[in-house]
């Protein structure tokens, strides 16, 4: 993890050098931007996002970029497998389940076939991800997530613990001009998180996660 850490921040000032430089070449253009961004969330559980991204030129073909935000819900079948052990012992139900997931990650963004105030993009980044779950129990329609110690239940790090790993993104779409400062974002978003483990135990498999995300910001 720390050298992946390394490798992370030497990735970050090469590139945030390599942009200082280039807009010294081109004072005359704005070429920093930044966003604010929604999205909604695909795969096994739908949910919404938020995040935020900056990110300026690094050639005129490059762009290198910075985001971060939060995913409501990214859980998967095998959360929902070890929620439904629990919710069995309790003679219940699972009430709801979730990975809730805040990211990190810096890329590089290769503009494509750009047309008037169209700049088509794809893009790669790598990051870090925390993932939360939550789970909720109910027994005869009641809430019993709080009583779990009092029923002989202790939840184990799989259903209760944050967990810290890395995060790889892929993505295309496009930013609109609006005058000489203003941009929307368009994207598709696809992240791939590492897992979790604790010895020879696996606490969170790998995730995969989606967003459709629009994003409105100005450039400087």
């Amino acid at each position: 993890m720390m050298r992946f850490a390394r490798l992370v921040t030497c990735f970050v000032i090469v590139t945030l050098t390599g942009v200082s430089r280039s807009q010294a070449q081109s004072a005359s253009q704005p070429r920093w931007y930044g966003e604010v961004t929604a999205a909604a969330t695909l795969g096994h559980k739908s949910d919404t996002g938020f995040g935020g991204e900056a990110g300026g030129r690094f050639s005129d073909l490059l762009d290198v970029f910075i985001e971060g935000g939060h995913m409501g819900n990214v859980g998967n079948t095998d959360l929902d497998t070890r929620a439904r052990k629990i919710a069995d012992f309790l003679g219940g139900a699972v009430g709801t389940s979730a990975y809730k997931m805040n990211f990190f990650d810096v890329g590089v963004k290769y503009r494509v076939m750009e047309t008037g105030r169209w700049h088509p993009y794809v893009g790669a980044g790598i990051g870090f991800a925390s993932v939360k779950p939550e789970v909720r129990f109910a027994v005869n329609g009641t809430d019993v997530t709080d009583q779990l110690p009092s029923l002989g239940v202790q939840l184990g790090a799989d259903l209760s613990e944050s967990h810290n790993t890395f995060l790889f993104v892929i993505g295309l779409g496009t930013t609109v001009n609006f005058g000489s400062r203003y941009l929307a974002d368009l994207t598709y978003r696809y992240g791939r998180t590492g897992g979790a483990s604790d010895g020879d135990e696996v606490l969170i498999e790998g995730l995969n996660t989606q967003r459709v995300q629009i994003g409105v910001g100005i450039r400087f």
